[in-house]
C-alpha cells in the first residue's frame, strides 16, 4: 500500500514489487521527486497500479522519432540513448549496440538516461508525432503508462496555467520568461527579457537554468510550453504556462529573438 504520511511524504509499506529498500529505488527517486508531491495520493496508486512493465534489450528502439505517442515510460533498470535525426536525414533502423557508433548515422544525441528517469511524456502532452528516437543502451525493465492514464492521473495535476498578467508579475517578483518554440520562430518574435530553449533541447540543457528560479513557460499554442513545464517540474523546477502562448503578451512586450 502507498501511503502519504502528514509531512507530505509518500512511504511504501507493501505494493506487491518487492523492497524499496532492494530492487525498486527507481520508485523511491520517482516518489522523492518535487512533481509527484504536487499529485494527489490516490492517483499516484492509481498510476502505479496500472503501470506495465516492459522487458527490454540492448539496441532495441522504444520510441522512433515521427511515431504517434502511445505511452509514457519510466526507467525501472538500465540505460537508453536520446537522438534526434538531422533535417533531411533518414531513420537508421539498425540497433544501437555501443555509443561508439557513427553519431552522423544515428542523429544528433540529446540526452542519456537511467534507472528511475522517464520519457515519452512530450508526444502525449503535445499530441504531437514524436520529436527524438530512444534506444536501449542495455538491458533492462521499463514501466509504461498509457496515454489517457498518463494524462488524467499525472499530467493535468502538475499544469500551472496563467493568464498574461499573472505571468508578468510573477516575472516583476522574479521569475523568467522561457520560450520553448523553434529557433526561427524565436528570432522573428518573442517576450521581452526572456531566455530561450527549444523543447527539443530541454534535456540537454536543462542543467543550464536555475533550479531555485520560477520559470513562466510559453510557446505559441500551449502544447509544448505544458511538455516543457511537465519536463522541468519532474527535476524539481517550480514553474507555470502561459495561457495563449505568445499571443497573450501585449504588442509592446514583444520583441526580434
Amino acid at each position: 500500500m502507498l501511503t502519504w504520511d502528514q509531512t507530505g511524504n509518500y512511504q511504501i509499506a507493501e505494493f506487491g514489487v518487492g523492497n524499496i529498500n532492494g530492487g525498486d529505488d527507481w520508485m523511491t527517486r520517482i516518489l522523492q521527486t518535487e512533481a509527484f508531491h504536487r499529485i494527489p495520493p490516490a492517483n499516484i496508486q492509481a498510476i502505479f497500479m496500472r503501470m506495465e512493465s516492459l522487458p527490454v534489450k540492448a539496441g532495441e528502439k522504444i520510441v522512433a522519432q515521427d511515431d504517434d505517442g502511445d505511452f509514457f515510460y519510466i526507467i525501472k533498470k538500465g540505460r537508453a540513448l536520446v537522438t534526434r535525426s538531422l533535417p533531411n536525414q533518414p531513420q537508421n533502423s539498425q540497433s544501437l549496440n555501443s555509443q561508439s557508433q557513427n553519431s552522423q548515422s544515428q542523429g544528433i544525441k540529446l540526452a542519456e538516461l537511467k534507472d528511475g528517469d522517464t520519457f515519452g511524456e512530450e508526444a502525449l502532452i503535445s499530441n504531437a508525432r514524436r520529436s527524438a528516437t530512444i534506444t536501449m543502451l542495455t538491458d533492462g525493465m521499463l514501466s509504461r503508462l498509457a496515454k489517457s492514464d498518463f494524462l488524467e492521473l499525472l499530467n493535468e495535476p502538475l499544469l500551472d496555467w496563467v493568464n498574461y498578467a499573472e505571468g508578468e508579475k510573477r516575472v516583476r517578483d522574479g521569475a523568467q520568461w522561457l520560450d520553448v518554440r523553434l529557433p526561427a520562430e524565436h528570432q522573428t518574435n518573442a517576450i521581452k527579457g526572456g531566455i530561450h530553449i527549444p523543447l527539443i533541447f530541454l534535456r540537454m540543457k536543462i542543467d543550464s537554468l536555475d533550479n531555485k528560479k520560477h520559470y513562466v513557460v510559453y510557446c505559441d499554442t500551449g502544447r509544448r510550453s505544458s511538455a516543457a513545464s511537465f519536463l522541468l517540474n519532474e527535476r524539481g523546477f517550480t514553474t507555470c504556462i502561459l495561457e495563449d502562448g505568445i499571443s497573450a503578451a501585449p504588442k509592446d512586450m514583444h520583441t526580434s529573438g
